[in-house]
């Protein structure tokens, strides 16, 4: 077996996958356009759509895992559930709008409908599917009780957009918390949840994406993306909402100020109580530590000083727009 040859079909396995979200609305994209998504702005998904942005060909460290361990939480699921999984190794298009598509984990096999699963007349031979799910312990007080809806809202609308496209009328949902705490939740379909995500869904393609017009922005990021230079020429006379934003503006970052001082005399208080103790402790409980704590950074003043050369080869001058209020 060639595996040089077998490397290269993966990788344009993912090319291709990654070139095909593009071409509609798939269901990690509906968190991103209703401001659920922790990844991605609506602008940002409008880059992306309009190919104005670079393929994501690489995958973030969480990402990674999430895939790799795709085959054991459906495995896991099964198992616990008493079902079969089945993989579906294709892009589902809604029958009647082309530009709504999912890619679900797993069909679950519903033996009264079918022994195995296909796609017949744009829908699965099976009411029930699966998603699988991985998570740090962080985010554990997002999940709710077991065998419930209770989910974050990222991941409830993808299970609800995937259910819709695809006719089934349960998602089946596996997670594994922090490697080592595995739950599972049952979602049903919700047709009035589903329609309204049709309809954010279509506004954000016809009016955005396939009318090339940005949405607004909903980041700071957003901003500096689409307006990186200003014009010296030009100014913006401010009405009575620009101003009293500005007012608010200044007054809140006053009190910022205020708080960062008051914070400030506190931290100082702690530590001269603390002297040289690495702890402060309340009946048995640590309250706060006060300790070393190494980090590596780079000595561009001795880089400089030792190697000029080498200093001016990657001397990287950047600039970005301040904004200062008066």
């Amino acid at each position: 077996m060639n595996t040089a040859v077998n490397l290269q079909s993966a990788e344009n396995a993912r090319q291709a996958w990654l070139e095909s979200r593009r071409l509609g609305i798939g269901g990690s994209d509906v968190a991103a356009i209703l401001g659920l998504s922790k990844y991605k702005s609506p602008y940002q998904l409008w880059l992306d759509k309009t190919s104005r942005s670079e393929l994501e060909d690489s995958q973030s460290e969480a990402a990674y895992w999430g895939n790799t361990l795709e085959d054991i939480v459906a495995k896991e699921y099964a198992k616990r559930n008493g079902v079969k999984v089945q993989r579906v190794n294709a892009t589902i298009a809604h029958p009647e709008h082309d530009w709504m598509r999912a890619n679900i984990d797993r069909a679950i096999i519903n033996p009264e409908i079918a022994g195995n699963v296909r796609i017949k007349d744009g829908k699965l031979t099976t009411d029930r599917i699966l998603e699988c799910k991985t998570a740090n312990q962080y985010l554990a007080k997002l999940w709710g009780d077991e065998q419930t809806e209770s989910v974050p809202d990222y991941y409830l609308t993808q299970c609800q957009w995937y259910m819709g496209i695809t006719g089934a009328s349960f998602c089946g949902l596996g997670v594994l918390i922090g490697g080592q705490k595995f739950r599972t939740y049952e979602i049903q379909f919700d047709a009035e949840l589903f329609e309204m995500l049709i309809e954010q869904c279509s506004q954000f393609w016809h009016e955005h994406v396939l009318s090339d017009v940005p949405p607004a922005p909903t980041t700071f990021d957003d901003v500096l993306h689409r307006w990186a230079k200003h014009n010296p020429d030009q100014s913006v006379e401010a009405d009575d909402e620009l101003a009293q934003i500005i007012t608010e503006y200044k007054e809140l970052n006053s009190n910022i100020k205020e708080a960062t001082t008051e914070l400030d005399q506190l931290k100082l208080q702690i530590c001269t109580r603390m002297e040289d103790a690495e702890m402060i402790i309340a009946e048995e409980k640590r309250l706060a530590t006060y300790k070393y704590q190494e980090r590596n950074s780079l000595d561009s003043k001795a880089l400089k000083a030792a190697h000029p050369d080498i200093y001016e080869q990657f001397l990287k001058t950047s600039s970005t727009r301040v904004l200062r209020v008066a």
